[in-house]
């Protein structure tokens, strides 16, 4: 019976100990602490970081790459046969206006021609001065006046034809009739060419254009006037401008595209014929929400974004209409007043709290 009663009280001072125990928990807890618990796991918020939305309009953009040419090609010949005797410029030079390109000396057939069209030339202006005095001693007739200044006319302008034929300058120097670039060389000193050979080719260098492929169902999107930004392909911070000025109908054999023509300012000396770029090309322009690329996200439903109003992170439908390579336009119920969320958003739910910042 001692024993029963020694357990029973063991129990009873154990309850009494849990019991002081609780309470002095219960004691120093903080007020409120109990029910704040569970509040602060429904105030759990994300970090995100906000842009005002805009509304306005925007241009659509079509990345391309092309090739730089001259804007105008010019052919370097020699107007008559002979032989280039000197050869004063390489491939690839650079050539001002009026610079010497090349010496050509005529050939000996073509002086020997010019010669004897200067003796016959002197000969029937000879024959027709003793012809009109014979006429007018009335020893000759009109008839044989007529056919002496014919013959003089004949051989004046076989002279003029042989001049023209470079008989009259057995040493001519071609010079460069604008500013540009030699880009083909098709003769070496030493060569006889004939009249009206090719020899080189000049590209001015005044202006160049810029021969862009695009796909032919966007060839319609494009304006002539449309801005243009081109970029070098080996250096992302080496850009300039420039103006849609064709767009062809035909499409490109080579690469099944059809070309847009670029004008650029050829002063620009970081761009030269034939260098590789790469090209944004502005389109159609339409009015929508201009928003951030990494605000717009996509699942299953489509392309949607997420708004703030009141701390809570708000799901906005949106249509993506104008794609102008970092920022977006969109359609949707947006709210004009509320800021969109462009960091943080991956992890956003409807409805969920948010701390945000502003960018």
């Amino acid at each position: 019976m001692k024993k029963k009663q020694r357990i029973i009280l063991l129990v009873a001072v154990a309850i009494g100990i849990f019991g002081v125990a609780a309470l002095a928990v219960n004691h120093y807890r903080s007020p409120g602490e109990a029910e704040d618990a569970p509040a602060e796991e429904k105030s759990a918020s994300a970090q995100v970081v906000t842009q005002a939305v805009e509304q306005r309009s925007l241009a659509n953009t079509i990345s391309t790459f092309g090739d730089v040419v001259p804007i105008r090609t010019i052919g370097i010949s020699s107007a008559y046969p002979g032989q280039v005797s000197e050869l004063l410029v390489i491939q690839g030079q650079m050539v001002s206006k009026g610079k010497p390109l090349a010496v050509i000396v005529s050939d000996p057939a073509t002086q020997l021609a010019y010669r004897q069209a200067q003796t016959a030339a002197k000969l029937s202006e000879a024959e027709l001065s003793r012809t009109q005095e014979l006429f007018r001693l009335q020893l000759a007739t009109q008839s044989q006046v007529d056919t002496a200044q014919k013959a003089l006319d004949d051989a004046q302008s076989a002279l003029a034809a042989q001049k023209a034929l470079g008989g009259g300058t057995p040493r001519a120097t071609l010079n460069a009739p604008a500013d540009g670039i030699v880009t083909t060389l098709s003769v070496a000193q030493g060569d006889r060419v004939a009249a009206a050979a090719p020899m080189m080719q000049l590209s001015e260098t005044g202006a160049l254009k810029v021969l862009l492929g695009v796909d032919p169902s966007d060839r319609l999107r494009i304006k002539k006037g449309a801005a243009v930004a081109i970029g070098s392909l080996a250096d992302d911070a080496q850009t300039t401008q420039g103006k849609v000025i064709d767009v062809q109908d035909g499409i490109d054999p080579k690469t099944q595209l059809t070309n847009v023509v670029v004008k650029i300012d050829g002063a620009d000396k970081r761009f030269i014929t034939g260098m590789r770029v790469s090209a944004n090309i502005s389109a159609e322009q339409r009015k929508a929400f201009v928003v951030q690329r990494q605000a717009v996200l996509n699942d299953d439903k489509g392309d949607y974004l997420f708004q703030v109003l009141k701390t809570k992170a708000h799901r906005v439908d949106v249509e993506t209409v104008i794609d102008n390579s970092s920022l977006l336009g969109v359609t949707g119920d947006l709210d004009p007043q509320a800021p969109v969320v462009i960091s943080g958003n991956y992890e956003l739910e409807d409805g969920m709290s948010v701390r945000e910042g502003s960018r």
